[in-house]
């Protein structure tokens, strides 16, 4: 007796085709430099895939991406792209049209991650050139391999240009792209003083030596509103370093002060003796002369010193207190200053950086260095005193709340389903890889899965995050040991003590210094002069 068999499509699929009879397509179209016949071909592509797009009675177009002059290498510098992207996940496109994968990106993860994630979306993308759809089956090898042929050609680019820049450098014919702050170019590619911007770098050298620091300088620059370097919204410290550091500004161009990474991404990066730099004495018109420029390195070099900093301007032995105090009423953190200079009574302040900048956005006062030294002092000592009290009920409470009985079903449910899910993906492909489902209803049953994947995965780990109190368990016991070794109170601050059981201090509104630990606990204690007032207070109320 034959069997009668009747297809029955998916209800999925035919809700699909009746709510949205047409597919919604876009072109996404770039060109990497900003030549007159790149320019053209931008054009060329926009004028070629609208009409495209229209001509197909099941299309509807969509829109027209598009990047002008950006390199292919990174996608964060594509705004079009990621534009395109994010109307791709709030489900505004359907399938996308590119001219090549050259075009798409030139960096293999870049390419083959958004290429999955639009996979995940359900959404195409066509490349004309190679022909090759994403949301096909044989796609993904095909679009590893030609990824990879475009990063390797990038990167031979790459290597060819870097070649011939230090041909030009060595022969003396390398033209700077953009000139230096006080310069600009003739119609040789020569530098000439840009008059104006000169006498702003004169006054940088001028006030420098004078004993303004750069950070000095960089305000009243901002505040004067002179314009900035490649119009920057204000002038920085940093800006006014480069400046004073620069060689060319008393008549000598040095050449490769940075260097390209060979592998994409390409980054640049200082550079620091990697490479040879070529010095060119002599070569345009200096701002300043070589005296200036020496007795500038010489008071760089003696402040480096004092601060403990290397050549490189990286601390040796950067202060205890650095980048670990924190204003409780903006957040920001606390810089070192030294009031009194030369007199007697020299002391050392820490002050919130905001409230330097601008008193108007942040009222929080300095605190000097000695009483967060005092402060911490007091705190340990009542810690050491108390810990049997503190630390070790502490220790045993979070050792209970590590782990309750239903988060460790919820977690076990959820790495069962994982696996589940993960089997089925695996049986997915085996069915389609022997032809036993087709490849459409394939596509669609795994970017199910995969979504239902991702949220269990998330789920789970949400579960482990959340309260596993692992640091505060090991920082608890840190402490424990720390104390046990050697239990007895200290007469004076200690830094390396501070080091080893402070993550970060807090300098609160009401004077209050709050010490976080390594654990995670806080303690707090009152500024010593606000407790000096405290005590005094007290003993006339006793009176």
């Amino acid at each position: 007796m034959a069997k009668k068999i009747t297809k029955i499509d998916p209800v999925k699929q035919r809700v699909i085709q009746q709510l949205q009879p047409k597919k919604r397509v876009c072109a996404y179209c770039r060109v990497s430099t900003d030549s007159r016949e790149q320019q053209n071909s931008f054009s060329v592509q926009l004028g070629y895939y609208k009409p495209l797009i229209e001509d197909q009675e099941d299309w509807q177009f969509a829109g027209i991406y598009a990047d002008e002059a950006r390199s292919g290498t990174k996608l964060q510098k594509r705004d079009d792209f990621l534009r395109m992207m994010k109307d791709c996940e709030n489900g505004r496109i359907d399938m996308i049209i590119t001219k090549s994968l050259t075009r798409f990106a030139r960096n293999t993860v870049d390419s083959i991650q958004a290429i999955r994630r639009l996979k995940e979306l359900g959404i195409a993308v066509f490349f004309e050139k190679e022909h090759i759809n994403s949301l096909s089956e044989k796609s993904e090898l095909m679009l590893t391999i030609l990824s990879s042929l475009a990063q390797g050609e990038s990167e031979s680019i790459s290597t060819n240009n870097k070649w011939a820049a230090v041909k030009r450098f060595q022969d003396g014919t390398f033209i700077l792209g953009t000139p230096a702050y006080g310069y600009t170019k003739d119609e040789n590619g020569e530098l000439i003083i840009q008059e104006e911007e000169a006498e702003v770098v004169s006054r940088i050298f001028r006030e420098y030596l004078n004993g303004k620091g750069t950070y000095v300088i960089a305000k009243d620059l901002s505040e004067e509103g002179i314009p900035t370097i490649r119009s920057a919204e204000k002038w920085q410290d940093w800006a006014i370093k480069d400046i004073l550091q620069n060689p060319i500004y008393t008549g000598n161009l040095l050449q490769q002060k940075t260097l390209t990474t060979d592998v994409v991404p390409f980054k640049r990066k200082p550079n620091k003796g990697q490479l040879p730099q070529y010095l060119i004495e002599d070569n345009h018109q200096p701002i300043i002369t070589k005296e200036q420029a020496e007795a500038v390195m010489e008071i760089f070099d003696y402040r480096r010193k004092q601060m403990g900093m290397d050549d490189t301007g990286k601390y040796q032995s950067r202060y205890a207190f650095s980048s670990k105090i924190f204003c409780g009423e903006c957040g920001s953190t606390f810089r070192r200053q030294k009031i009194y200079i030369g007199k007697p009574y020299e002391k050392i302040q820490w002050c919130c950086h905001r409230h330097i900048e601008d008193i108007t956005k942040c009222s929080q006062k300095a605190v000097r260095e000695d009483d967060i030294q005092w402060a911490f002092t007091v705190m340990w000592n009542k810690l050491v005193s108390n810990y049997t009290e503190i630390l070790i009920p502490l220790l045993d409470t979070l050792k209970k709340l590590r782990m309750d009985e239903q988060q460790e079903q919820e977690i076990s449910e959820c790495s069962n389903r994982i696996m589940e899910l993960t089997e089925q993906s695996h049986i997915l492909s085996r069915l389609v890889s022997k032809g036993y489902i087709d490849p459409a209803v394939f596509i669609e049953r795994q970017n199910a899965l995969t979504l239902e994947l991702a949220a269990a995965k998330k789920k789970r780990g949400q579960l482990l995050d959340n309260n596993g109190f692992e640091r505060e368990i090991a920082g608890t016991e840190l402490l424990l040991e720390r104390i046990k070794n050697k239990p007895d109170v200290i007469e004076e601050y200690r830094e390396d003590l501070f080091l080893q059981i402070t993550d970060k201090v807090i300098v609160q509104k009401n004077g209050q210094i709050t010490f976080l630990l390594i654990n995670q606990l806080e303690l707090s204690e009152p500024c010593r002069k606000e407790a000096v007032e405290d005590d005094a207070k007290t003993y006339a109320h006793r009176l």
